[in-house]
């Protein structure tokens, strides 16, 4: 994964539905997405959910409004992994938040991006 895929979280945004249906220009995958999101946490439209990545100004609704994303922005870093708060209650939460195994892939990625 390239480092301009990577989430604020460590998520990788290329393999998100959001973007793939973006890149794909595909409504119908975004209809989908937008049906999907809507049973786990509001009511999503498919004009919701196009997506060029997290570190870009076209976020999908979620991610625009993401706690740990505006977190990183008002402390000025571009991964939570530049923070001297890595691994925080909020980025820690949010890992346990995400799918079953997308919380332990975006902690690795992370992980990973502080090696360098």
């Amino acid at each position: 994964m390239s480092e301009e895929m990577l989430a604020v979280c460590g998520l990788d945004c290329s393999s998100c539905r959001a973007y793939i249906a973006t890149k794909e220009n595909d409504y119908s995958k975004m209809a989908e997405t937008a049906k999907l999101w809507s049973r786990l946490e509001e009511e999503f439209k498919p004009e919701d959910i196009p997506c060029d990545g997290c570190h870009t100004e076209r976020l999908h609704t979620f991610c625009r409004r993401c706690p740990v994303r505006l977190c990183a922005k008002a402390r000025s870093v571009i991964y939570c992994g530049d923070c001297s708060e890595y691994a925080c209650g909020k980025l820690e939460s949010h890992w346990k938040w995400l799918s079953p195994g997308q919380g332990k892939i975006a902690k690795a990625n992370l992980e990973e991006y502080r090696k360098k």
